[in-house]
């Protein structure tokens, strides 16, 4: 078996030194030389095209992964691994997914919690499942990843969602796509690749400003400048509802006027098809925005910056 390893770094490919982590040309590398203390067998070839922390990604970064994932002749591999950060894997992910779901390959994007120096490090068990994978010929986009209950979930690439900063765990919309138990794959629903975009089509420049807006209480959207952008992600509390009622600065609707003037699309994400809409979102949806059911935020940003 043959299979890419696609580097770009993160904290499986960074290094401890005096306290702190970082990205190092040894450490890209490190999951590699452990992986094969335990498999002597399989055959991997490595490309790096950027080595950073995820946090740090660019749009550059992106333009960089994406050309030399074009380049690759996937006839050559049974799969390919793309290790990185935790930070930004939810993008990263999205943004393969998006471009490569019909790909013929597994394609696995593969981070850890912790340095691999350290011993209580997800990073070995998650790039072990990528290996099973691929192994098992699953086509698609795909992310393999232990949480604190010590299982490893296999995530479609555009469900994922963002991890928070007090837990180490990801899910993804709807429940995890598979689960690796006892040496097995079971899978528990069907792959998603309803937000595929053509890649000969998509806008591969990454030039495009796209604005992302959480909700808070007391969100004065009267200081918010959409001018330059070329459009706005306006993500929604977890019952898929935003505030518009009260104080006008602090409501959507001044938000909703500011892109109506500056003649920017304004995109809502956090909706499920099939549920009923509280007030404050069935109000404005006749005011011009734009609704986006059943999508992860990363996902929705993602699909904004390649449609052309």
């Amino acid at each position: 078996m043959k299979i890419l390893l696609f580097t770009t770094g993160g904290t499986i490919a960074s290094i401890i030194d005096d306290g702190v982590i970082d990205v190092t040309p040894q450490g890209k590398l490190l999951v590699l030389k452990k992986y094969k203390e335990i498999d002597k067998d399989t055959e991997f070839e490595v490309v790096s095209p950027v080595n950073i922390l995820s946090e740090n990604v660019q749009l550059t970064d992106y333009k960089a992964i994406v050309e030399a994932f074009k380049n690759i002749d996937t006839s050559l591999y049974d799969g390919v691994i793309v290790t990185h950060g935790s930070d930004t894997l939810a993008y990263t992910s999205a943004l393969l997914g998006i471009l490569f779901s019909n790909i013929n390959k597994p394609v696995c994007v593969v981070a850890a919690d912790k340095s691999l120096q350290d011993e209580k490090s997800n990073g070995m068990d998650n790039f072990c499942v990528a290996v099973e994978i691929i192994k098992n010929g699953m086509c698609g986009v795909f992310v393999p990843y232990r949480n604190g209950d010590n299982k490893v979930y296999i995530h479609n690439g555009v469900e994922l969602f963002e991890s928070d900063t007090l837990s180490d765990d990801f899910y993804s919309l709807g429940g995890a796509y598979a689960v690796f138990e006892n040496g097995s794959i079971v899978k528990n629903k069907e792959s998603n690749s309803l937000y595929s975009v053509d890649v000969e089509k998509a806008n591969l420049n990454f030039d495009k400003r796209i604005m992302q807006v959480m909700p808070y209480p007391d969100l004065d959207y009267s200081r918010l400048d959409v001018k330059g952008a070329d459009a706005v992600l306006h993500r929604t509390y977890h019952a898929g509802s935003v505030c518009a009622v009260g104080n006008s600065n602090n409501c959507i609707t001044t938000l909703i006027e500011k892109c109506r003037k500056d003649n920017v699309p304004l995109y809502i994400c956090g909706l499920k098809t099939g549920k009923d809409n509280y007030y404050s979102m069935s109000s404005i949806m006749d005011k011009g925005v734009k609704l986006l059911y059943d999508m992860a935020p990363a996902c929705a940003y993602m699909k904004l910056m390649l449609e052309s």
